[in-house]
């Protein structure tokens, strides 16, 4: 099984997400947060008949639900749309997730919610080179990634043995798992490929020989730069696949082909949009906007209607070169993560594609934002490595970051090992700004 080949139109996609569309908003409606919201701002969810009109209607980011959520947390912040003894009695997961934030966001669903994204979890699995009766391990601890979930329910689909190697596991005791049941494909996050990579080699085992055929890598963007390093560590040539989604919304959204030439979106269970960062208005194809998405099957919690991922992208109607028609997103960075100093947005992943090509430095860096006299300031730490020669080091990092950005950033050196290791998503950013 492999990402679900489509020759459809943008015009039969567009005509069965408006079949589904009016049943999830007034789905939506049901719950009292909804309710509210539509009432308060004069918005007719009765009048949504297609994807355009999601546009008339309120949206929902993080911020919103969390706040909501402290003020009514044993309700699920009024987004529930059916009587919660009902989900109960249904059969239900509950998970929670941190985020980029760092605070718990709580989440209820039902396991025929979850069944929506088995399939999309065994057309992640297949497409990384899981065949049925193999090994699959997941690095991520399940109460706080929700779509470790949909790799379980996927797992059960295609079928495959599910290892689960999240938190209390550790690096060793995961290597000694890959070493003992040869899974074929690994699920981590891009930084932690890397984190894992290294210390196998500190250890002294040979990933080349553990049978690994594919990396599924999700949880943060990530440059070409590191894909090519992670596929040479691991002696996996084209065999990582990014995969995209968000606990919000489900949480499988997209995932690679072969071609690795953007996210693949899935479109027969979610509308996703392009807005205009500022306003309620589409972004053009091919201009930078924010991923706006609105779930088509989920029925439990409403956090899925034109929820505002913040994540700053650029997409695709162009066929793939694989064939497939559906839509195509790259994601460039969290909105929230995009420092602009001097009219200039600073992407972390952008910085670590500069970073690849100077000798010398380690793999780990930060970006730590100050506010002096009323102007964001950038400093850049990053770990230079005894093999070179300090300054030499620092004039080349600064002259290619000025080459590429057209601004100056101040350059920390620091010793290796001073910044923290990588674990599961990294952390590129330091905020040292006041809070208004």
């Amino acid at each position: 099984m492999a990402i679900k080949t489509t020759g459809r139109s943008r015009q039969e996609i567009g005509r069965h997400q408006s079949q589904l569309l009016p049943e999830a908003i007034a789905t939506a409606a049901r719950s009292p947060y909804w309710a509210k919201r539509f009432k308060e701002e004069g918005a007719k969810p009765e009048r949504v008949k297609s994807h355009d009109d999601l546009y008339d209607l309120p949206t929902l980011d993080k911020h919103q639900y969390m706040a909501a959520l402290d003020a009514d947390e044993a309700g699920y912040g009024g987004l529930l749309c059916q009587d919660i003894e009902a989900v109960k009695r249904a059969g239900a997961i509950i998970y929670r997730s941190t985020g980029t934030s760092g605070k718990q966001a709580r989440f209820i669903n039902t396991h025929e919610g979850f069944q929506v994204f088995g399939d999309q979890g065994a057309q992640l699995l297949a497409e990384a080179g899981a065949q049925p009766g193999d090994h699959v391990m997941i690095t991520f601890p399940l109460s706080f990634w929700a779509a470790g979930w949909g790799i379980y329910y996927g797992s059960r689909a295609l079928p495959v043995t599910l290892i689960p190697a999240g938190a209390p596991a550790d690096g060793l005791l995961r290597l000694n798992l890959m070493k003992e049941y040869r899974p074929s494909v690994v699920v981590l996050t891009p930084s932690y490929a890397l984190t894992l990579g290294r210390q196998a080699e500190a250890e002294g085992f040979d990933l080349r020989s553990f049978g690994v055929r594919g990396l599924l890598l999700g949880g943060e963007v990530f440059p070409e730069t590191r894909r090519q390093k992670i596929e040479d560590l691991w002696n996996v040539p084209g065999g990582t696949r990014n995969f995209y989604g968000i606990s919000e919304g489900g949480p499988l959204f997209a995932l690679e082909c072969a071609a690795q030439d953007g996210l693949h979106l899935f479109e027969d269970d979610q509308v996703h949009q392009f807005w205009n960062p500022e306003r309620s208005e589409p972004a053009r194809e091919g201009e930078l906007g924010e991923h706006v998405f609105t779930a088509l099957r989920q029925r439990v919690m409403a956090t899925w209607l034109n929820f505002r991922t913040r994540d700053a992208a650029v997409y695709t109607d162009e066929p793939c070169s694989c064939g497939r028609t559906t839509r195509r997103m790259w994601v460039k960075e969290r909105l929230d993560d995009m420092v602009k100093v001097k009219a200039v947005n600073i992407f972390a992943s952008g910085v670590e594609e500069i970073l690849h090509g100077v000798d010398h430095v380690g793999e780990e860096f930060r970006l730590v934002v100050d506010r002096i006299d009323e102007r964001d300031k950038v400093t850049l730490q990053i770990e230079v490595l005894p093999s070179g020669e300090r300054q030499a080091i620092l004039r080349e990092v600064s002259k290619r970051m000025h080459a590429a950005l057209g601004i100056t950033l101040e350059i920390d050196p620091l010793e290796p090992g001073t910044l923290p290791k990588t674990e599961l998503k990294a952390r590129r950013w330091l905020d040292r700004r006041p809070k208004d």
